[in-house]
């Protein structure tokens, strides 16, 4: 899997940077602004197509037991608004409210990786922000344990099947109405990503009336 990733990475890096040459290419040139779209539209599958190796080798990694894990003391409340920075214009995009919760004190730290944590965060509330229709809320709330702190994502959504509640974190699986967005890995290295930081996730739904993730981190 690393030797097929770096392969592909070479020649996916050179069709990014083209793509990425052609949308900077000034207005007073030849290129028709159907070019332009189209470079756009490459420069954006090149990146997913490299989110999706970053994937793959991460879930090669958490099956191995070597996924990388630099762990260091981080503010609690800190690590959900730097996770959430990038994904609220989406959110906003579409119409959904995204809300953080916290009682928790500025001086409560955790020990994580940061860049990991962040990578939950993203596909916690990416996948949230997926299913979730306009006028929907996503919030985000966190508990204080006794020596952990509790991550809690929570959405006005759809909700999940009882059925399909056993399977949500397994790999490459997807409920058949949900197909068509990714290919079933965010939660497979989410749950990864927190245990190996010793921790633990958990999911409780309800058809019609939403989901909530929750995931564990250690106090520093």
């Amino acid at each position: 899997m690393a030797v097929v990733s770096h392969d592909l990475r070479n020649p996916l890096g050179a069709i990014r940077a083209s793509a990425e040459l052609l949308t900077r290419l000034p207005s007073s040139s030849q290129c028709s602004d159907g070019v332009t779209k189209a470079a756009d539209t490459i420069r954006r599958a090149a990146t997913s197509m490299a989110s999706m190796l970053d994937d793959l080798l991460d879930i090669e990694r958490i099956e191995t037991g070597q996924l990388p894990i630099s762990t260091r003391p981080h503010q609690a409340g800190a690590l959900v608004h730097d996770g959430l920075e990038l994904l609220r214009p989406l959110a906003e995009e579409r119409g959904i409210t995204l809300r953080v919760d916290t009682d928790i004190a500025a001086d409560t730290m955790v020990s994580c990786d940061r860049d990991r944590i962040r990578q939950v965060f993203s596909n916690l509330v990416g996948n949230a922000i997926k299913f979730c229709q306009p006028g929907d809320t996503i919030s985000v709330r966190l508990d204080r344990g006794r020596d952990t702190v509790v991550f809690i994502v929570g959405d006005t959504g759809p909700g999940i099947a009882p059925e399909d509640l056993p399977h949500v974190f397994d790999r490459y699986w997807q409920a058949r109405e949900r197909a068509r967005h990714g290919v079933g890995l965010g939660l497979a290295i989410t749950k990864g990503i927190v245990e190996a930081h010793g921790g633990v996730v958990r999911v409780q739904s309800e058809l019609g009336r939403g989901t909530a993730f929750s995931f564990e981190l250690p106090m520093a």
